[in-house]
């Protein structure tokens, strides 16, 4: 009768610390959540300050369709970085879409390295939706690179395109990212 005790004692304890354990992974999973939104909003806030006249002078005084001002990063790897594309919509109000592919990657010794092009692709993070845009309006993109740990070094070059009706909508931008 005594071991009964002794097991069911146990049992809820068990219990009780997988409970505690539980509230203490999810308190820190939505901290990491609000410290990852938080991190973005302020990425926003630097893009905007950096990028946002470049893009107005680009895009507005020079009359540039699609305008990719800042397009170079150098960095190690783990890190990301922030790109910001512009677009002007000089017609009729049109949907666009943004799209981004590996062109080539080239190693320390400027030869052509063999990259998968779907992996490097992942990389990015950026609005591979469809958006709408009025006559003589613009609006701006973030494009964000988050290069892994395990990338090899090199200079990656992206071709940066914008459709619009299943054409593309100004010239291809490049993009170029070396890891070090």
């Amino acid at each position: 009768m005594k071991m009964n005790k002794k097991a069911a004692i146990g049992l809820s304890m068990n219990v009780l610390v997988i409970f505690i354990l539980s509230i203490v992974i999810l308190a820190g999973g939505i901290t990491l959540l609000y410290k990852f939104i938080g991190g973005a909003e302020e990425q926003q806030e630097i893009l905007d300050q950096r990028t946002q006249q470049e893009l107005e002078r680009l895009l507005i005084d020079q009359g540039k369709r699609v305008a990719l001002p800042f397009q170079t990063a150098t960095l190690s790897r783990g890190d990301s970085h922030l790109f910001g594309i512009g677009i002007l919509n000089i017609g009729e109000s049109a949907d666009f879409q943004v799209t981004i592919e590996l062109a080539k990657a080239i190693d320390d010794t400027e030869t052509e390295m063999e990259a998968d092009p779907d992996i490097v692709n992942q990389w990015m993070l950026f609005n591979d939706e469809s958006f709408q845009i009025e006559q003589n309006q613009h609006v701006k993109e973030l494009i964000s690179v988050k290069v892994p740990t395990t990338a090899p070094n090199g200079q990656y070059i992206f071709n940066v395109r914008v459709m619009s009706d299943n054409k593309q909508y100004g010239n291809t931008q490049k993009m170029y990212v070396t890891i070090k």
